[in-house]
């Protein structure tokens, strides 16, 4: 698939009750999601949209780390998708090679 279009990944971060949202566009190639996905999806209550296919450099690169107390270090994971201006949801995401992930995203 090629890496034509750009996206944006939403990672939120929270701190008591402050929630940060941290954006970071990236490339990537989207293919629609397929019939049998689709209706598997639906019969669990999941509205998937697009597959969305990223280097995995590039996808990691949207993660988050925060230092906590006591020298942990959290990482958050993107959970929103914006494309093409709209908004949508990360339901899964699955490495299909070392260098690729696909990130099922949807309403």
């Amino acid at each position: 698939m090629v890496h034509n279009d750009e996206a944006k990944l939403v990672t939120l971060t929270a701190s008591g009750a402050t929630v940060t949202r941290n954006e970071k566009t990236v490339f990537c190639g989207k293919r629609s999601v397929t019939y049998k996905e689709f209706y598997a999806a639906v019969q669990v209550g999941i509205n998937p949209s697009y597959v969305f296919e990223f280097d995995l450099s590039e996808y990691e690169s949207a993660f988050v780390k925060v230092n906590e107390e006591g020298g942990t270090v959290k990482v958050y994971r993107p959970t929103e998708l914006i494309f093409e201006g709209e908004k949508f949801n990360i339901i899964r995401t699955f490495e299909t090679t070392e260098h690729k992930i696909e990130v099922t995203a949807g309403l």
